[in-house]
């Protein structure tokens, strides 16, 4: 189960047990001193601005008893951090009320400090696990704020929507208020998975900090499950040195994000996947995958080959054996074709045993089965030295039979796997075989691609209607309480990001409009630029180059001067570098306002060379960002075989009048026309970019367009 006594959070009780005449001794001493220190303190000024008044935090401490957990500890220190970047003044986070003096403004967090202060939260019963009252009020003369929870996961989620709600003139900090809320989540589960194809670092390859960071902008959104896909499928065992120290450092991540974040952490794998060598690259951070010769898949039927199965993921049950739980996909990768569900099942009973053995949480930890094509379910396959690939698979499906297939899965769970187990729902359809099976309040909807497609070009996505789409459907059952999203490149999809869990937290955020939701992630980010931001988001789809460049050009005096002004929430915890969000989006308008120059110059009457040389920068642009982001070696493998440039129905049109131009008047255009015009353009490409990018990525399919073109 994910919810409930015995489900979800089931494994990491608060560490906040003292003995009762400990603490209330200690309330006691501590509100009497804190009732003196509030008698003393110099009052905060409450300025009003249109009838709202605004709850000041200049010369502010926070307070937060030091039997709450560890992620509460350090929420009150990040707020505190968060604070002080924006006054510029040191802020005090402590337990005594000695850390409160001489302060207009204190934060009380947690309702055991609460109490301590005669604060009164009033009841808690109707929050959930990660709900919180956040309230206002002038007491004996000095300003307070005071955060708490039900528990210690709704305090904690309660420092993060404080967080978001912080706003700052100049180098003072405040609140719209006063303020008396109640928060609580729409959707109990709200998990993100990211990671991405062996691209350039930032983009993928990120260090041990990096990840820390992305856990901290993931809780700042009031994210609480976690996966984790390390691809442990890459590493052979023996482990070497490097390989090692790798997955200790998956371990460290997974600890960060419980006793840090408080969030429940998960870490996916192929059922059948594992490596046979390194493909000669000593450092896994940079390893290629799927790749025939590295890795290979095997048969669970075989007995050598299942005991292999066994030998390859034994280090990592035992090295992180901190997880909450196990992700194992039924296929793309791994999968064995005709393999029956019985089959599946042993390794998942194997796995099962693994944890038990391992794993810290013993019988607690959790197993769940990906539920996308379904385990055996591949066509034609008799080779062994490759990857298994290729499933019985078309546009229209999941069908009914694909429905019906993964009710017969849940069935053979239940009559063989031992609890706990769950499922992850890959595909929306599936949702109606938990339904059948009566194993919604086990499911995790998980609708891949919801955010970003993956594989796909990195390029920002701005357009709500998907994500909008999958709230919908997970608010049509209602035993269903989870929403997963993921990233394949977490640095460029801040906006879905954004509204994905700002809606899962309360679905009244769903109805926003675009220009709303861009403008609060902006916000976010570089909050003293917010406007800019969001119109550099929405110019990703202008059409009219003209109106592109001029918001580019405002974006890349931005850039130029190398200053965004005081971060954001979420904006000071971004890598490498706090400009990464505004170097990147305005690359990508370069690239759009490149490729509309070109549709706007075909609807009139420019010359071949003209043609060309629109052609070539649009392409050269493309290639260059193709290039810095590392996506070449996505389609140097043969994972990516499809153009890299946006296709619509403006670029059709325009290509059916490039082709008319071809022609020189002509009735007709012929290959060689096109061809020419083409093979000039991939010569100059060719002298710097890699070839299977130019022709595979632009060039030849952009050709083959023109050439049936009508």
């Amino acid at each position: 189960m994910l919810r409930g006594t015995g489900g979800f959070r089931g494994l990491r009780k608060p560490n906040s047990v003292v003995s009762s005449g400990s603490t209330l001794s200690r309330v006691i001493l501590l509100g009497l001193s804190l009732a003196s220190l509030l008698e003393t303190a110099p009052k905060a000024i409450a300025q009003v601005e249109a009838g709202t008044s605004r709850v000041l935090l200049n010369k502010v401490a926070v307070l937060v008893d030091k039997s709450e957990p560890s992620y509460v500890q350090y929420g009150a220190r990040d707020l505190g951090a968060y604070l002080s970047e924006i006054s510029g003044e040191p802020v005090t986070v402590g337990s005594s009320a000695e850390v409160a003096r001489k302060c207009k403004s204190i934060i009380v967090i947690g309702e055991k400090m609460a109490g301590a202060i005669a604060i009164d939260l009033g009841s808690t019963d109707q929050l959930g696990d990660d709900g919180s009252v956040i309230r206002s009020l002038d007491k004996d003369g000095a300003t307070v704020v005071v955060i708490g929870g039900r528990n210690p996961h709704g305090t904690n989620f309660g420092i993060a929507t404080l967080m978001q709600m912080i706003r700052a003139d100049a180098k003072s900090p405040y609140l719209n208020g006063p303020v008396d809320i109640r928060s609580k989540p729409s959707i109990a589960i709200r998990g993100l998975q990211t990671g991405a194809w062996p691209l350039k670092y930032p983009y993928a390859a990120w260090k041990e900090q990096d990840w820390d960071r992305f856990i901290d902008m993931a809780w700042v959104d009031r994210m609480n499950l976690l996966l984790l896909a390390p691809l442990f499928e890459i590493l052979p065992v023996p482990l070497s040195a490097e390989d090692e120290a790798y997955v200790q450092e998956v371990r460290r991540i997974v600890d960060y994000a419980q006793n840090k974040r408080g969030m429940e952490v998960w870490v996916g794998m192929p059922a059948n996947r594992i490596a046979i060598s390194d493909c000669g690259v000593h450092d896994p951070h940079l390893r290629p995958y799927w790749i025939n010769g590295c890795q290979k898949d095997m048969n669970p039927a075989d007995p050598q080959q299942f005991a292999n199965i066994g030998k390859a993921i034994e280090p990592f049950y035992r090295i992180v054996n901190n997880a909450d739980g196990i992700l194992m996909g039924d296929a793309d990768p791994g999968g064995w074709p005709q393999s029956p569900l019985s089959e599946q099942v042993k390794i998942f009973d194997s796995a099962r045993k693994l944890l038990n053995r391992y794993n810290i949480h013993g019988e607690k930890a959790k197993l769940a089965d990906f539920m996308w094509i379904g385990w055996g379910r591949h066509k034609f396959f008799t080779s062994t030295d490759r990857l298994v690939t290729g499933f019985d698979w078309t546009d229209k499906n999941p069908d009914e039979s694909d429905i019906a297939f993964m009710a017969e899965t849940i069935r053979n769970f239940k009559q063989n796997l031992p609890e706990p187990w769950d499922v992850f729902v890959g595909m929306t359809p599936y949702l109606e075989a938990s339904r059948k099976e009566s194993v919604l309040n086990k499911t995790i909807y998980f609708p891949y691609g919801a955010i970003e497609g993956e594989p796909a070009f990195p390029a920002t996505n701005i357009n709500l209607a998907r994500v909008r789409e999958v709230l919908d459907k997970e608010a049509e059952y209602s035993q269903l309480s989870s929403l997963m999203g993921n990233n394949q490149i977490m640095l460029l999809q801040f906006p879905l990001t954004y509204y994905f869990f700002a809606s899962t937290w309360d679905a009244a955020n769903k109805k926003r409009s675009e220009e709303d939701i861009l403008l609060a992630a902006s916000e976010q980010i570089y909050p003293e630029h917010k406007e800019l931001l969001a119109d550099s988001f929405l110019a990703l789809r202008e059409t009219d180059p003209d109106k592109i460049r001029a918001t580019s050009a405002r974006l890349a005096a931005l850039v130029n001067e190398g200053n965004t002004g005081r971060p954001g929430v979420i904006g000071r915890y971004l890598f490498p570098d706090r400009l990464v969000v505004a170097r990147d989006l305005l690359t990508q308008l370069d690239i759009r306002a490149a490729r509309q120059t070109l549709l706007k110059a075909l609807h009139d009457k420019p010359d071949i060379a003209q043609c060309a040389q629109l052609v070539e920068e649009y392409f050269d642009k493309l290639l260059s960002w193709n290039q810095n982001t590392g996506w070449e070696k996505v389609i140097d493998t043969g994972i990516w075989t499809q153009p890299i440039y946006d296709q619509d129905k403006s670029l059709t049109e325009a290509i059916s009048r490039l082709k008319e131009i071809l022609g020189k008047g002509a009735p007709y255009t012929s290959y060689a026309q096109v061809n020419a015009f083409f093979d000039g353009i991939a010569n100059d490409l060719l002298k710097k970019y890699g070839q299977n990018s130019v022709m595979v990525g632009c060039i030849e399919p952009l050709k083959f367009a023109v050439i049936q073109a009508q």
